[in-house]
């Protein structure tokens, strides 16, 4: 027998009610969104515990309330931990049709390999333990989750060697968690070597709330949009944002997205000589083999972290982001690794 779950920190949908069991082991699902928006929704999160003693397989309905079906949502996500197997569906209108197979146990149906506050806490009990990474919160959110930077190296330097890692805007992109540990694992295996002359403050996780209730792309209901509002919101979370980027006055601002286009990588940035020099050094690495949508930051981002640090430090901003179709969680934490080593080989901090 099949058990469907929903409630739990970071389920989407929130509430009961939006999971319907029609029969059997076949299931609707109306995936929420914070803000109504009928062609962002990327968020779903529910859970599946198979008390048999075999493998069962289980047919959904996904109901996403489109105006138009985003047709990157084409598959759904089944695991836990580290292992996720995808599974194809077939759209029909609004809705998306899956069959998928449960083991016997719980595993979570998803859209993107989850990452929550509880994962985020267990790597910082890891990374911690005896080694370089220092662990400071920066702030707290309205519902009382801290915000917090991990750090590597002497906080003294110059402002030409401060490097700020910034990932988790969006509740949804659990990719950009990944990438920051696998830049933070990379930081951290070069700290007394190549990286000794860094200084780095990463927020692994700039929106926990939204991460906890499940959002696709806001703090809260009526909350903000980090990406786009970050540098002129009062969310509170903004707000805390911009005083840690004002504590670090970073030379270079990584800022690490995931998306849900399955073919293409994005790379926006601020100064075309950095970005040049990172897309030589990132040509023909095995983990980042797909086509580069590029973008200079506009008068579009006139509200974003990268503009905030341009006009206040001359921070020099890169963002990317990468898509989870075909990738696993080690390819995205070895992709944050090697986004580390290409920075330190274009000689940014002098």
């Amino acid at each position: 027998m099949i058990q469907a779950r929903t409630g739990f920190e970071g389920a989407n949908p929130g509430q009961p009610g939006f999971i319907e069991r029609i029969g059997g082991n076949t299931f609707r699902i109306q995936p929420y969104s914070e803000d109504g928006d009928g062609n962002y929704k990327f968020q779903m999160l529910v859970r599946l515990r198979n008390t048999a003693k075999q493998a069962a397989t289980v047919d959904l309905t996904i109901d996403w309330g489109d105006q138009t079906y985003m047709g990157n949502r084409d598959y759904v996500l089944v695991g836990r931990g580290e292992r996720w197997r995808y599974f194809p569906v077939t759209i029909e209108a609004a809705t998306a049709q899956a069959s998928v197979v449960i083991p016997p146990g719980t595993y979570d149906v998803a859209l993107q390999p989850t990452y929550g506050l509880d994962r985020l806490g267990a790597w910082r009990k890891r990374a911690g333990q005896g080694g370089p990474l220092a662990v400071r919160q920066v702030g707290q959110t309205p519902g009382g989750h801290p915000i917090e930077a991990f750090e590597l190296g002497d906080p003294q330097v110059p402002q030409s060697q401060r490097l700020a890692i910034l990932a988790r805007c969006h509740p949804y992109e659990t990719a950009g968690s990944f990438l920051a540990e696998g830049a933070l694992r990379e930081l951290i295996a070069g700290a007394g070597r190549k990286y000794s002359h860094w200084r780095i403050s990463a927020v692994p996780m700039a929106n926990p709330d939204g991460v906890a209730a499940g959002l696709c792309k806001r703090t809260a209901v009526g909350g903000c949009n980090l990406e786009q509002e970050s540098g002129t919101s009062d969310d509170p979370t903004a707000r805390c944002l911009r005083q840690w980027l004002d504590e670090v006055r970073p030379a270079v601002l990584v800022d690490l997205h995931g998306w849900m286009h399955h073919y293409k990588d994005g790379f926006t940035y601020t100064h075309e000589d950095l970005a040049a020099q990172m897309k030589e050094q990132l040509l023909g690495v095995a983990d980042i083999d797909r086509a580069w949508r590029l973008r200079m930051v506009g008068d579009q981002d006139a509200g974003s972290p990268w503009t905030y640090c341009r006009q206040r430090h001359g921070t020099r901003s890169l963002v990317y982001s990468f898509g989870w179709f075909g990738r696993s969680t080690s390819h995205m934490r070895r992709i944050g690794a090697v986004l580390m080593a290409a920075l330190g080989r274009c000689g940014w901090s002098g």
